[in-house]
């Protein structure tokens, strides 16, 4: 998801395509290890209201304090992997600390992405500059897919997008936005802008 509002009809139509693929008896575990620990409980209330839109109310938030052994075996027990938002450099930090990279990549459930936590599922992750980050900068992410994607898409990150396209991939996902991957295809939900080889287009839905 490239951002939005949970709790307003911004990303309706991403939650109900979300509600094909998540059961009410999936158990959902967030992973909010892109932002501070004050803000965990704001996050979990929003995700818990998102799913139980759609009927579910598994939803369970996976503590940076909690032994890494503890972690994988939560991640194990669980469906559903949700990354919040934040800062993805902070959350590759952190993934790396307890050693999760490899366990995600082995994850066979869904795994959602909300900004920053879509950011970090690329081979590399583009983190554009603005008021958090002056200059735009490429880091290791997890790997997970082979295209980048530039979150909270706006036409005037576009010059310095495109610099970006001569030896990679970028979808622009706008707020209220989402890209669905199954390792085959990928699925648009509203716009999505598609860079490569130094040129933009959008994606005809």
């Amino acid at each position: 998801m490239g951002g939005g509002n949970h709790l307003n009809n911004e990303l309706q139509e991403v939650i109900h395509q979300l509600s094909n693929y998540v059961t009410t008896e999936h158990k959902v575990l967030i992973i909010p290890f892109a932002t501070e620990v004050s803000k965990y409980e704001g996050w979990n209330k929003t995700i818990e209201q998102t799913f139980n839109l759609i009927g579910n109310n598994n939803v369970e938030l996976l503590e940076f304090e909690t032994d890494a052994h503890d972690m994988v075996s939560k991640i194990n027990k669980h469906d559903v992997l949700y990354f919040i938002g934040g800062r993805p450099d902070l959350l590759m930090q952190r993934l790396h600390e307890k050693n999760l990279i490899p366990v995600i990549k082995q994850f066979q459930g869904l795994i959602i992405g909300y900004s920053a936590g879509a950011l970090v599922f690329s081979n590399e992750c583009i983190i554009s500059k603005d008021e958090d980050y002056p200059q735009t900068m490429v880091i290791n992410g997890i790997g997970l897919v082979d295209f980048s994607v530039e979150v909270h898409y706006e036409p005037s990150i576009d010059e310095e997008i495109i610099e970006l396209t001569n030896t990679r991939e970028i979808y622009g996902i706008p707020n209220g936005s989402a890209i669905f991957w199954n390792d085959i295809k990928i699925m648009c939900i509203n716009e999505i802008y598609h860079f490569s080889n130094l040129r933009k287009e959008k994606i005809t839905l």
